[in-house]
């Protein structure tokens, strides 16, 4: 087809073309009637076969008078020039806005709600879309959609799917497998919208081949995937709606596409509330099953540390009392000044002290339990008998634990140190 860049059809300036598919295109133009931007969608004359349909598209779509579907402004023929003028729809179509990324389940549902409302209209007048494809779909602000192109549009009771070639009209990619046997009806465009919404959601459409007739036959003979392979946050609820508007048997399938959106949308809000009460579950699980046995650990360490500090509290007296006796047998006969308080620290008065100046040299050491001998040294405080009578009971403990041999030697009194210039009383 010949570019008509700046070529007048009537009032129409053409400006420059949008697309191109088939034997039609689609360009941007100027009506200088009204001064405003339309697109205009153009067929030869002598196209034969897309003429004539061509012809049929635009006497359909004149008819109709529904928000969602695209309206015709004007038709007409001009030179060799079938046109069809509509407004122009800048933000382009749906194909379009899925090259960013799949759609939402609240996005796809506001677009399977404006094209059930499109369809169940024309569905009602007779008429079988036969197209339904992302192209075919325009989206106003992101958020309006128009259906468009009914070039491939059958009345409900005609058997014309066919072409005088013998070749499959339509996209193949949304055929609905009854199309082979020229069975058109309103579930073949539910079928199709069943694709159009596995494609909106998963970003792809189910079945693909390397020929056209080749995804057909998939469309025939194979179940397609689980759309949530693709995209794994599509619930099980809405994947089951889909599966049933793609059946092979057209009986088994939603018999409407009002049906089909009402179906979908209450799989949406069932799914929204399975989400919720599976998002409360785990908190109350966690709180019972984690926070108690918390509990029970801490609890459990409050014992434990509440029993050690007791026991401490209980064996401080006894160590007190027994340590300075200790220390006395193991250290006095090496003639070592020791203080529990340490060498340099005064004691309490309260306290002993243990040194060596306390003991007589002229005298031979005394048995236990006998008293220790007075000190001729008034600057020293003397250990209580008690003190020495405690030493002795807690060497024969120590006696008891080294054997035999430590108790008997534990039993011989310590030797006095020897003083120096002085040997041992004879």
């Amino acid at each position: 087809m010949q570019q008509l860049e700046q070529v007048t059809l009537g009032h129409y300036q053409i400006l420059k073309r949008l697309a191109r598919g088939g034997m039609s295109e689609i360009y941007l133009a100027r009506d200088t009637a009204n001064d405003q931007v339309v697109a205009v969608k153009l067929v030869n004359t002598g196209a034969g076969d897309y003429y004539e349909r061509f012809r049929a598209e635009v006497k359909a779509q004149a008819a109709f008078n529904h928000e969602h579907i695209l309206p015709v402004l004007d038709y007409g023929e001009f030179d060799s020039w079938c046109y069809m003028i509509t407004p122009y729809i800048e933000d382009g179509t749906l194909s379009e806005r899925l090259q960013q990324g799949c759609l939402s389940l609240a996005e796809a549902e506001q677009v399977l709600a404006q094209l059930s409302q499109a369809l169940h209209y024309a569905h009602e007048k007779g008429i079988v879309h036969r197209d339904i494809k992302p192209s075919n779909v325009l989206m106003r602000d992101g958020t309006h959609v128009y259906l468009s192109d009914f070039g491939l549009v059958k009345r409900v009771g005609e058997d014309n799917g066919l072409t005088l070639t013998g070749y499959l009209i339509g996209t193949p990619e949304y055929m609905a497998p009854e199309l082979a046997e020229c069975e058109a009806s309103p579930c073949s465009d539910v079928y199709a919208l069943g694709i159009l919404m596995y494609e909106m959601l998963s970003g792809r459409v189910p079945f693909k081949a390397n020929t056209p007739i080749a995804v057909y036959m998939r469309h025939i003979r194979d179940l397609p995937d689980p759309p949530s392979i693709y995209n794994p946050s599509i619930p099980p609820e809405v994947e089951a709606v889909i599966f049933q508007a793609l059946e092979k048997d057209p009986d088994h399938r939603f018999q409407s596409a009002q049906e089909f959106y009402l179906a979908y949308a209450q799989a949406v809000r069932l799914a929204e509330e399975h989400r919720l009460h599976a998002a409360a579950m785990p908190t109350q699980v966690n709180r019972f099953d984690l926070e108690k046995p918390r509990v029970t650990i801490v609890r459990q360490k409050h014992r434990i540390l509440r029993g050690r500090f007791l026991f401490t509290l209980l064996l401080l007296p006894l160590l007190l009392v027994t340590l300075p006796a200790i220390l006395h047998f193991s250290l006095g006969s090496q003639g070592f000044k020791m203080s529990i308080w340490g060498a340099d620290a005064a004691p309490p008065s309260h306290q002993h002290v243990i040194s060596t100046n306390a003991v007589n040299t002229n005298q031979k050491p005394a048995m236990p339990p006998t008293p220790a001998p007075q000190s001729t040294n008034p600057s020293v405080t003397q250990a209580p008998a008690q003190t020495i009578s405690n030493s002795g009971n807690n060497q024969n403990v120590a006696g008891n634990k080294d054997g035999p041999k430590a108790k008997a030697k534990a039993s011989r009194p310590p030797a006095a140190p020897r003083q120096p210039g002085k040997g041992p009383k004879k």
